[in-house]
């Protein structure tokens, strides 16, 4: 028997798809495209908005791996609890505002998206709205949520937000793209960048704090050589002030800023 899903209705699938095409458009380095989609987000997914509140929801069903029959069962008895006491109403509004966002801002390709975890996504969107379904759907539905739960192999590919392949294929293409404007050490940067959607941002902070050691390094180095003095203060000051700022995009544009520089001046030093 195969139960139906409303991907349109699944907040879980509208956020990722959402993120998904920001990478899409760091790649191509669509600056209007990153910009609509940012504003999305913003939108509809910051702090305190009842979409933010579903998709939390959703995460902590997506995330969580227990081989404990009782215990998944209860989390999704508590889970189902704090779906529907949220107000429904408001939450189908803000969706179709979304939608209506959605197809007039993006590509009619939008809802085609696809992800790589959009299996799991949508087995917790029809539990979460499974309690009009007749009891037989009910319990198939309840039975496939358990098994995601109780998953002890939690793969790479469920949580990933781009797919391997699909990412393999923007990477070789900006790669193509951007070889001749580019140094080895930028294209590295933005990878790690674009990445980090799908680990949240453990390995683009460990990659951001190893290479400003070295930029520091470097600018320490030509200090030495008489290089760097009128600037070096204001170089180090830089760098340090980095560690109180969140790595956004801005963040990464100062750094290919700095990556310029040493490169440059080391280059005149040879």
């Amino acid at each position: 028997m195969k139960l139906r899903h409303n991907k349109k209705r699944n907040t879980a699938f509208l956020y990722e798809s959402l993120i998904k095409e920001y990478t899409i458009s760091v790649i191509k380095k669509n600056n209007e495209k990153q910009n609509i989609i940012k504003s999305i987000l913003k939108e509809y997914f910051s702090k305190g908005k009842i979409l933010k509140q579903e998709l939390e929801i959703y995460n902590v069903l997506l995330e969580h791996k227990s081989t404990n029959r009782p215990e998944c069962y209860r989390l999704m008895y508590e889970i189902k609890k704090d779906f529907f006491s949220l107000d429904r109403k408001e939450v189908f509004n803000e969706q179709t505002k979304l939608l209506k966002k959605i197809n007039e801002s993006l590509s009619n390709k939008f809802f085609a998206t696809f992800l790589s975890n959009y299996r799991n996504i949508a087995t917790i969107g029809q539990f979460l709205s499974s309690d009009n379904l007749p009891a037989q759907q009910r319990i198939i539905i309840e039975d496939k949520t358990y098994s995601l739960l109780s998953s002890h192999k939690k793969s790479h590919e469920e949580i990933q937000h781009v797919d391997n392949l699909t990412f393999k294929t923007f990477i070789n293409k900006f790669n193509e793209t951007y070889k001749n404007s580019l140094r080895q050490e930028q294209k590295t940067l933005l990878t790690h960048y674009i990445t980090s959607f799908a680990n949240n941002g453990v390995e683009l902070k460990c990659y951001v704090n190893e290479e400003l050691g070295r930029i520091k390094g470097q600018v320490s180095k030509n200090i030495e050589k008489g290089l760097f003095v009128e600037n070096f203060n204001l170089i180090l000051k830089k760098i340090e002030g980095f560690s109180k700022n969140p790595i956004d995009e801005e963040l990464i544009k100062e750094v290919f800023y700095l990556q310029d520089l040493v490169h440059e001046v080391s280059k005149d030093d040879r």
